[in-house]
């Protein structure tokens, strides 16, 4: 009851700080000016939502194990405990890129930063509606408390984003026929792209012929916040596992031998408790990691 009690108040704050923020500045159409002292303002809403983020985080944890009869719902409130980390941290990249860009008048680095705020802010309003998702078809008073507390953030976040004017093209700049890569892919990770013959650091085979059997194991012996490439080749072979790579899991890169032929499955499904989150087969936290499988399309995730 008392940590019930303590969520409604969590509430009150999240509704008066949402009816009361202003829009801290508008940075439409002036590319080059819209990081000067309006700034300071902006990364200054940014940290109050880290702020009341972490209060949530440290709220929910406690009701972590509470619910253990009702799997549907402690998988809900696992998932915001997490989700909320993770944004916790894509907020905190923002405030930071904000403070490092005081001081500089170049059109090129604030389109990007602008975009980049842009990509951070968007991926948060992502995690919430992850997070609202995991607790339909639950009947708890937390879950009420928190899918209206996840509105009110859900608006200040929508606030902010609406303040940042990014250029369509800054992402795709510097690519086009002949030019597969946008001019801010760097020209190591481009040949790692392009190459068929990249060299793993660990091997996954089914068959016991790698140095892993299971995707998960070989992800976990990955070193955390490497800034060096970490590549995992996954051999040919079905794989029935659940695989999340956390945030401090820098820079890996995982190679697959091709659709229908490397395959990462599983059957959690919302029948049985699991949410939509903790269903899929392969996730992954915060830093940049690169996913081919060979004959397949490559993407980036970011």
């Amino acid at each position: 009851m008392a940590l019930t009690f303590m969520l409604m108040l969590l509430l009150v704050n999240l509704t008066s700080m949402a009816a009361s923020a202003p829009l801290s500045c508008n940075y439409r159409g002036a590319p080059p000016d819209c990081f000067k002292e309006p700034s300071d303002e902006f990364a200054g809403s940014v940290s109050q939502i880290i702020g009341l983020l972490k209060d949530i985080i440290s709220i929910l944890s406690k009701f972590r194990g509470v619910s253990a009869g009702n799997l549907h719902l402690n998988n809900a409130i696992l998932d915001s405990v997490e989700l909320l980390d993770l944004s916790s941290d894509e907020l905190g990249s923002s405030v930071s890129a904000i403070q490092n860009s005081k001081g500089r008048n170049n059109s090129t680095e604030n389109a990007l930063l602008g975009s980049n705020l842009t990509t951070w802010l968007s991926a948060v309003l992502a995690n919430l509606d992850t997070i609202a998702d995991g607790f339909q078809g639950t009947t708890s008073i937390v879950a009420r408390l928190i899918s209206t507390g996840l509105r009110q953030v859900t608006s200040l976040v929508k606030n902010l984003l609406a303040e940042i004017d990014t250029p369509k093209n800054v992402l795709f700049d510097g690519a086009g026929e002949g030019r597969p890569f946008p001019s801010w892919v760097k020209l190591e990770e481009r040949k790692l792209m392009e190459a068929h013959g990249v060299t793993p650091d660990v091997v996954v085979a089914a068959d016991g012929t790698g140095n892993f059997t299971r995707v998960t194991d070989a992800v976990l012996a990955a070193p955390e916040k490497s800034e060096k490439r970490f590549v995992i080749y996954v051999k040919r072979g079905v794989y029935n596992e659940y695989v999340e790579i956390k945030k401090d899991k820098w820079n890996i890169m995982m190679i697959g031998d091709g659709i229908g032929a490397t395959v990462i499955t599983g059957n959690r499904n919302v029948v049985d408790g699991w949410t939509t989150f903790r269903s899929a087969t392969f996730g992954f936290g915060f830093e940049f990691m690169a996913a081919f499988n060979w004959c397949g399309i490559y993407r980036w995730i970011n």
